[in-house]
């Protein structure tokens, strides 16, 4: 994942210059603030148009499918343990052995629910945290090299409008395409 850190240490540079500067009583000069570059990109746009965020979704997905089957398929029983129940004379011994193992399968699914959403989370940051370290890694090479004073993602930012002027999403995208797949994938 981008290092928010990073990014909110440089936004807060900023404003702590822009407050120091007025605390004491000295303007800004406009000049300075016309000639600092600033851009943005956005982070999901990278992570579902790269290559290798296509491939990560890719893989997330078919993982997510399979676990999401396996759950269906507690779920089925569960249904056909229900259609018993009914069909069951109300408080025979076959009414009260089926109830429970309803409950038991209910119990089951309820963990694995849990077990796949704990394996799915972890999964898809293994997969998006190498994409987005090596995002960090070129927004930092194009800032550096464009000499930009700010770069924001906007996904994480609270930007609400930026001109397309500011936009370097295509660019970190074709610098993380040009870049090998992360070795996770």
């Amino acid at each position: 994942m981008l290092s928010r850190v990073a990014l909110e240490r440089s936004s807060f540079s900023v404003l702590m210059a822009t407050l120091a500067s007025m605390l004491a009583g000295v303007p800004l000069v406009a000049q300075d603030v016309v000639d600092s570059k600033v851009g943005i990109f956005n982070a999901d746009r990278v992570l579902t148009e790269s290559q290798s965020g296509v491939q990560a979704l890719a893989i997330f997905n078919q993982l997510r499918d399979q676990r999401v089957g396996e759950l269906q398929v507690q779920q089925d029983a569960i249904n056909s343990l229900q259609q018993q129940a009914m069909a069951s004379a109300v408080g025979s011994p076959e009414a009260a052995r089926v109830q429970r193992e309803m409950e038991d399968l209910v119990l089951r699914l309820e963990r694995l629910e849990q077990d796949v959403q704990q394996e799915l989370g972890l999964r898809q940051n293994e997969l998006t945290g190498e994409i987005m370290q090596l995002v960090a890694e070129i927004v930092t090479t194009i800032g550096e090299e464009g000499g930009y004073a700010l770069i924001l993602n906007s996904v994480q930012s609270g930007v609400v409008y930026a001109g397309p002027a500011l936009d370097i999403t295509d660019e970190v995208i074709q610098r993380v395409n040009a870049r090998s797949a992360p070795s996770g994938l």
